[in-house]
């Protein structure tokens, strides 16, 4: 017995109850009892608002191909803007379950971890003769946790789309310094990003996406790779070959499926500051040149709102307005938390004063179909980002420049495979201000916008991929257990002799 001298500290939290629809699920089991009695099912896994759009044309094409599948969300985006995306592609009658999530990063992590157990047992217990098969998405925290929770709750590994990705910087990085570049320096660290050899595998950052998409790789069975690049990553760390796919990235179905679906409102009607024209250069105090075409920024990544490097990127914004450029800044539910804690939201607030017509600030877009309607639309020539899913997406875009702003990235392949993206670092403004104008001026020789190459696969054709790979190992009613012993095809345990695990 513990001693007065202890404190002691209540550590219990309320979670809300999961949300089990059984007629999503009974839906799923009338597909897979009319192809045996016991066929397996899918569960795509959903949580972030990457999540919906990457993994809605999965959901789109299981119900199309007759394959039995249904939605698990963890229902971590809530908010009528997050959580936007089940509406908006119309995957809402497929959840069959709702983990209802909350919480900070540490306490979302240990709901998810306990609940996607308790919901696979529940499937267990109710629906013995059918395995479950989920399937995650790239290097959300969703990916990290659903894994551990399926193989210590059941015994089983999952699949995960968009794995295989792994943070590289280039080597140059290595000879930044605080000091302020000068031509040569900017020239030499930009032209290495295009050499393939130059690069090397940096796992300090991000926090947690690196973290995530290691341990959901360590609990994967099917790895479903975007490209050549993210296969060999998995080979070199240990992962059976045969149980990895080149398939691209889905997310170029969710482009394509957009393009044929409009938003319900323009997103120029939302905002006509849009598409206002600016006044000539010599109404406008402090500018050297113009640009009538935006430049958008979405900065998020947890790296990036460190204090230095968050004040960097805010005073490159600031600079790029003041020499003439028109700027958007999305302003993230992160990016609005570190504005207000670095007390450097004023600072903008005033610019957009200033500069009305080029500098703009507005909330995340609640439908994904917005992004594609503006970036197809002529009206912006360059994206500034820390998103890893942006740098793919810019890919299909064939007016929008990328320009990353980050020491590293999770898709270099977007870059020196690609061609289509530049790391600009967060180490002052001049570095990310003066790799902005070299784009602008077309002084980079490896980069075109205009010849990028669309590596991540044809839309409308990566979801057909993933599906007929899922399609042939259900048919073959292959075992999701990870023994090596059943791998090598040694021998095969009853599923029913894993449940003391």
């Amino acid at each position: 017995m513990l001693k007065d001298k202890y404190e002691y500290r209540d550590v219990f939290t309320n979670y809300l109850p999961l949300a089990i629809n059984y007629d999503s699920i009974e839906l799923a089991l009338n597909m897979a009892r009319e192809k045996g009695s016991s066929y397996p099912v899918l569960a795509i896994v959903t949580g972030t608002k990457p999540d919906f759009y990457k993994q809605a044309p999965l959901v789109t094409e299981a119900m199309k191909r007759h394959i039995p599948a249904f939605v698990i969300d963890t229902g971590q985006h809530f908010d009528d803007t997050l959580g936007y995306g089940i509406q908006e592609f119309n995957i809402q009658d497929s959840v069959a379950c709702n983990l209802q999530v909350r919480g900070n990063l540490m306490e979302k992590a240990s709901e998810l971890l306990l609940k996607f157990a308790i919901f696979g047992k529940i499937f267990r217990e109710k629906f013995p003769s059918h395995k479950l098969l989920p399937v995650v998405h790239g290097d959300t925290l969703v990916a990290g946790i659903t894994p551990l929770s399926w193989l210590f709750g059941l015994g089983q590994k999952v699949a995960q789309n968009e794995a295989g990705l792994r943070s590289m910087s280039p080597n140059y990085v290595r000879k930044l310094t605080l000091s302020e570049p000068n031509k040569n320096q900017i020239e030499d660290f930009v032209n290495s990003q295009f050499d393939r050899n130059s690069w090397f595998v940096a796992r300090d950052e991000p926090f947690p996406e690196q973290v995530d998409t290691w341990i959901c790789s360590a609990g994967t069975q099917f790895f479903f790779a975007p490209t050549l690049l993210n296969k060999d990553n998995l080979i070199r760390e240990g992962y059976p070959e045969d149980l990895i796919y080149i398939v691209g990235n889905s997310v170029v179905d969710a482009i394509e499926m957009k393009r044929k679906s409009k938003p319900r409102s323009s997103i120029f009607d939302l905002y006509p500051e849009l598409v206002t024209a600016m006044p000539s250069t010599s109404s406008l105090r402090g500018v050297s040149a113009v640009r009538n075409e935006w430049i958008r920024v979405d900065i998020h990544r947890r790296e990036n709102l460190t204090p230095s490097r968050f004040s960097v990127i805010v005073k490159s914004i600031i600079k790029l307005v003041r020499s003439g450029y028109r700027v958007m800044l999305i302003k993230l539910t992160a990016t609005q938390h570190a504005l207000a804690k670095y007390d450097l939201g004023d600072s903008l607030d005033k610019l957009q004063q200033e500069f009305p017509h080029s500098f703009i600030q507005t909330p995340l877009w609640k439908e994904y179909g917005h992004v594609i309607e503006f970036l197809d639309s002529g009206r912006c020539w360059l994206e500034l980002t820390d998103s890893g899913s942006m740098q793919e997406e810019l890919l299909y875009f064939p007016e929008v420049n990328s320009i990353t702003v980050r020491l590293n990235t999770d898709r270099p392949e977007t870059i020196f495979e690609a061609q289509g993206n530049i790391l600009a670092p967060p180490v002052s403004p001049e570095w990310i201000v003066e790799i902005v104008k070299r784009v602008d001026q077309d002084r980079i020789p490896q980069y075109n916008v205009n010849q990028k190459k669309k590596i991540y696969g044809e839309p409308g054709q990566v979801s057909t991929k993933v599906m007929d790979i899922i399609k042939k190992h259900f048919d073959e009613n292959y075992n999701f257990y990870p023994w090596l012993h059943n791998r090598l095809g040694l021998w095969r345990e009853p599923d029913s002799e894993f449940t003391y695990l």
